[in-house]
């Protein structure tokens, strides 16, 4: 079975496919013109590209033999030559990272780039969706970027790097105004006319703005008014490789010294240390989540409602792969940042409103898959989760139930009750209209969707962990 990728359509040099409809045994290859394969021949020669694919910077990669059935198949559709990648475990989109990941993301955009302006080479792409998480490692995945670079040719990429990259992370950590929904709006990222909107007055001479927000800006602004670029067709933009050099050296300093700073802590970042559980109840629901995913050893686990990862980081010692999922961007790039420090590498947190998570989007809705769709988990965590979901976001506990249903998962519950002072918190100066938030309609839709392999009370019966497994289609 060999399907197009969604994603990978705007660039003519190539196209993607999937191979496989398994989780499993999916595989990645890429079609390329004949230009396009003499281009990436030589380029797989290069110390520089060598270098870069020994130390996991960007995805191992192979030409595939012409008499491959899978490289006929590609070929067949019109493509000289087909590359095999090494298959990504988790796709994600920079709309769902943390700052502390799109930071890394950029830093490494930046590396790679430095190391091909040394040896000769460019990136002809500067965007955030070329690069990929294994684990809390990033990896670039897309080899038809690399070009020759010819003496003094000017670095297209800058303007795609500044708006996806550079202008999101310079928004949060001047501004602390969350670059996700942005970036989720337009996937052409935040271009300085729109972000000069944010540095008014005094903020526009805070680092890096006058550079790289206001003066693009406002040239932009000068060249619309005029119609366009006045210069004629054939004239083209010189930069030397110094100046290219010392640019990206001025954007990799930048990039490096902005932080995230948050005005107020987040009440759920410190979740770990003023939850409401005794301390032995706290430790038997980490032995429970800890016994089930020794004994399943999940490929892949979805965390939902994360927060800083404790039990992210106890499911991801017997897991392949653990995708950390909060709606708190505070708690998830602590998570990330721990999970960085720790050497936790088969942890992938990402800021997603569980209420509202990442829909298709670009073409046709297929360009970036929606969250739900890329890869289905072998088991789930949903740890004091419910209760937000109907208080907070208004929704049903049958469509709940029905939608972790649709996971087809081992899903861990932990169900939080009525008489929790957590959930009294949560209805604070709310009128009570959650008349099917009771322990009785819970285990009711539960028993119409699940098998209940075990159970266990926490906190004097106010909390319940139950092990679920699917029940098959009536």
């Amino acid at each position: 079975m060999l399907s197009a990728d969604g994603g990978s359509y705007r660039d003519p040099s190539g196209r993607v496919y999937l191979v496989g409809g398994g989780d499993v045994d999916r595989r990645v290859v890429r079609g390329l013109t004949a230009a396009t394969a003499a281009t990436v021949e030589r380029l797989m020669g290069e110390p520089f590209f060598k270098r870069m694919i020994a130390d996991g910077s960007v995805v191992k990669t192979r030409f595939m033999p012409a008499d491959d059935p899978v490289a006929l198949s590609v070929m067949d559709r019109g493509w000289e030559s087909v590359l095999e990648h090494e298959a990504v475990d988790f796709l994600t989109w920079p709309y769902e990272w943390p700052f502390s990941m799109l930071k890394d993301a950029a830093l490494l955009q930046l590396r790679l780039l430095q190391m091909c302006a040394q040896s000769g080479w460019m990136l002809k792409d500067a965007t955030p969706y070329n690069v990929q998480w294994t684990g809390t490692r990033p990896v670039f995945i897309d080899i038809p970027s690399f070009e020759p670079w010819e003496s003094g040719e000017y670095w297209q990429g800058y303007r795609q790097f500044c708006s996806t990259f550079l202008i999101p992370l310079m928004l949060t950590a001047h501004l602390g105004v969350p670059f996700q929904p942005l970036l989720r709006s337009s996937l052409e990222g935040i271009p300085p006319e729109e972000a000069a909107r944010y540095f008014y007055g005094l903020r526009r001479f805070k680092r890096g703005v006058p550079s790289h927000v206001w003066f693009p800006a406002m040239v932009e602004r000068r060249m619309r008014n005029r119609g366009g670029d006045r210069r004629s067709p054939g004239a083209k933009r010189r930069q030397s490789k110094t100046s290219v050099l010392a640019l990206l050296d001025t954007l990799g300093r930048l990039v490096t010294g902005l932080t995230y700073r948050q005005a107020a802590t987040s009440d759920w970042s410190l979740y770990s240390e003023t939850h409401s559980y005794e301390e032995g109840d706290f430790e038997r629901k980490k032995e429970f989540v800890e016994k089930y995913a020794f004994r399943r050893r999940p490929r892949l686990l979805w965390d939902l409602g994360a927060n800083t990862g404790t039990f992210s980081r106890i499911a991801a010692r017997h897991s392949e792969l653990v995708v950390a999922v909060d709606g708190d961007h505070e708690a998830v790039d602590i998570l990330y940042r721990r999970a960085c420090e720790e050497d936790d590498r088969n942890i992938i947190p990402l800021v997603m409103d569980l209420a509202n998570p990442s829909p298709g989007q670009g073409w046709a809705g297929r360009e970036r898959i929606a969250f739900v769709e890329r890869r289905s988990p072998d088991m789930a965590l949903c740890l004091a989760l419910i209760h937000h979901l109907r208080v907070s976001a208004g929704i049903p506990v049958s469509s709940i139930v029905e939608w972790l249903r649709s996971l087809d998962a081992t899903v861990i519950v932990e169900f939080v009750d009525r008489n929790d002072e957590m959930f009294g918190k949560l209805i604070e100066n709310r009128s009570d209209q959650y008349s099917d938030y009771t322990s009785e309609n819970f285990h009711s839709e539960i028993e119409r969707c699940f098998t209940i392999e075990d159970r266990m009370g926490l906190k004097g019966g106010k909390r319940e962990m139950l092990l679920l497994e699917p029940k098959s289609p009536a």
